[in-house]
């Protein structure tokens, strides 16, 4: 027996001991290290956390994207003969596609809005009657599916349907551009819309003119478009631009600017509007030519003036991007002289890469969003499904939430009624798959956006879809979360 090694056996039951105890520590911490990484990347996939942003813009005029849409209903918010299955892999897309933990409902003050664009109307025109009886029926179908406010459209080419001291009577009130109906079709839709308890935002397009045309029987011969466009004056005539087959009111001229300006000033004095509303129609795209073309005569002269006085001139595109928030702030300015509680805000395209392009849009909405005195809301048109290749609806959204909002301005989102329930030939065509695969897709953008935090509401492009027969699965399914 060794005396300096006493009891050997209790030295090998201490190593057994301490070999079990060091394996439990290893277990546990490989159990915590798992545990971890499966809670981050919870986070990551419901916006919680950093998602790698859109760097390369959406292809430009292709894919039918907002970018090339917008809120246009002349290339949306129509039936198909050929309808979406809604159907196939709603369950797996559900758990990959957010993976959203402890759902927000929406406040009591979400915005749960409704585009009525001018295809919703009647080309041929109305009697009162039968305005009233088409405006009943579409006010109370969004009340019937928990909608609580509508986007009419009233100025679509530069016309009004409304009684206007600026613009023309619109075809789609009498029949006829120029021709009044006898009647006044916002007053009614003020009226219907505010008997249901729905808010009612007026809907404008400040610069288109027309739209596939340049025929001066497109206009009425009492509208400035029409008398400018034919006036004498060189400088009156630049007041109208045609470019690329259509008419528009040019951004840079003050007339212009005041026109607009009027026009939105005399809407909310004489109508209970509860707000004022643009869309992304602003610059076209001007092309690779965009230096040389549309109002580059106007900034040539902008430049010489400039050189003349000892100032430095902004380039091209800056220039332009302070036009249109000249005009922003301005109808911002003029919105609130007229009435406090009237609000202004803008649908701009849902990618804001695109809209910082050199050849396009030329919208400072960053600037909008930081600064006071431009807009009250900002609703970006997110019109992209969670899968869409190069610009996904998270990846799009958290664009738009990464931008320091000045605490005045609310974050809505735009979303596409009218990609619910394609077929499968349709979505390939937009190069958006997922919207012929599942019918839960808008129920889950708006589970997704409320999480945020961040998403004051939203709005659905366009009514004609809420009763399209192909979309209504999908739609049941998204406004059930707003009861």
């Amino acid at each position: 027996m060794n005396k300096n090694n006493p009891k050997p056996e209790n030295g090998k039951n201490h190593n057994i001991i301490l070999t079990v105890v060091t394996s439990l520590i290893l277990i546990a911490c490989a159990l915590f290290t798992l545990s971890v990484y499966k809670h981050n990347n919870v986070k990551a996939v419901s916006g919680m956390d950093s998602v790698t942003s859109v760097n390369t813009p959406a292809p430009e005029n292709t894919n039918q994207q907002p970018d090339d849409t917008g809120t246009d209903p002349d290339t949306t918010g129509t039936d198909t003969s050929t309808t979406g299955t809604g159907s196939g892999t709603t369950d797996e897309e559900n758990q990959e596609d957010y993976g959203i933990e402890n759902m927000n409902s929406g406040s009591s003050n979400e915005l749960r809005g409704v585009w009525i664009a001018f295809l919703d109307y009647n080309p041929k025109g109305y009697t009162r009657d039968s305005f009233t009886s088409q405006v009943k029926t579409m006010f109370d179908k969004c009340k019937s599916d928990n909608f609580n406010t509508v986007f009419v459209h009233v100025r679509m080419f530069s016309d009004a349907m409304y009684n206007s001291k600026y613009f023309p009577w619109s075809k789609y009130s009498s029949g006829k551009i120029g021709k009044s109906p006898g009647f006044d079709p916002l007053s009614i839709m003020v009226t219907e819309a505010h008997s249901r308890g729905l808010e009612i935002h007026a809907w404008i397009n400040p610069y288109r003119i027309t739209k596939d045309t340049t025929s001066n029987s497109a206009l009425a011969k009492s509208s400035y478009a029409y008398k400018w466009r034919n006036s004498k004056s060189p400088s009156l005539r630049r007041n109208v631009l045609n470019y690329n087959g259509q008419l528009y009111f040019n951004p840079a001229k003050p007339a212009v600017q005041n026109l607009i300006i009027n026009g939105v000033k005399e809407i909310v004095q004489n109508y209970d509007v509860d707000g004022i509303h643009f869309d992304d129609y602003f610059y076209p795209n001007l092309g690779t030519a965009y230096q040389k073309n549309f109002d580059a005569k106007e900034y040539n002269s902008y430049v010489k003036n400039c050189r003349n006085n000892n100032k430095t001139p902004l380039n091209i595109v800056s220039w332009r991007r302070r036009n249109v928030s000249k005009l922003v702030k301005s109808v911002y300015t003029a919105v609130k002289k007229a009435d406090k509680n009237c609000i202004f805000g803008i649908s701009p395209a849902g990618n804001i890469d695109n809209l910082y392009l050199k050849n396009n849009y030329y919208c400072d909405v960053k600037k909008w969003m930081q600064t006071t005195g431009y807009i009250d809301y900002i609703c970006p048109q997110i019109y992209w499904s969670f899968k869409h290749p190069s610009c996904p609806f998270k990846k799009a959204l958290k664009q738009w939430t990464d931008v320091n909002r000045h605490k005045s301005v609310k974050l809505y989102t735009g979303l596409a009624a009218y990609r619910a329930g394609i077929s499968s030939k349709e979505a390939r065509l937009i190069g958006d798959k997922s919207w012929a695969k599942s019918n839960t897709i808008l129920k889950r953008e708006i589970e997704y956006s409320r999480n945020t935090g961040e998403v004051n509401g939203f709005i659905f492009f366009d009514y004609a879809d809420l009763k399209r027969s192909s979309a209504r699965k999908e739609i049941n399914n998204a406004v059930k979360l707003f009861k």
